[in-house]
């Protein structure tokens, strides 16, 4: 009986780690948990509940990671991918044959060359299409 009380006190700490980290770090170990906490009601060897426990904490991840997964919340942008199809504001003309441009997006200002290695004057409206190294390439709104 005092074995079941550890597993339930290991079921509830699992349960609070996960509603605290949201990020399926001891979500498996619930499930080898419950499941010790019953075989623990049958036997009183050890031995067994503990491969139970990690025996059912490892199917458990097997079987459920690729479900989880998809309910994940979805990644944070970089600040990079967060350009991604923004529009932004020439503030120094954009000429890839002198690799030379600025532009003004969100508040910053980056490098930027010409997608069509067209030449964009000051004060033209662009979208950025991709990233290289630390220019944005982009290409005039129309």
């Amino acid at each position: 009986m005092a074995l079941s009380l550890i597993w339930l006190f290991l079921v509830i700490v699992f349960i609070i780690v996960e509603i605290s980290t949201l990020a399926y770090v001891s979500f498996w170990f619930i499930f080898g948990a419950v499941a010790a906490m019953f075989i623990s009601l049958v036997t009183a060897s050890t031995t067994i509940q503990i491969a139970v426990f990690l025996a059912v904490s490892l199917i458990s991840l097997i079987l459920l990671r690729p479900f989880a997964l998809k309910f994940a919340k979805p990644k944070a942008k970089s600040n990079i991918d967060a350009l991604m199809d923004q529009e932004g504001i020439v503030t120094e003309e954009i000429n890839n044959a002198e690799n030379k441009g600025r532009i003004k997006v969100m508040g910053q200002d980056w490098a930027a060359l010409s997608e069509s290695n067209n030449i964009i004057e000051a004060g033209k409206k662009v979208v950025i299409l991709n990233v290289t190294g630390i220019k944005l390439i982009v290409k005039e709104v129309d």
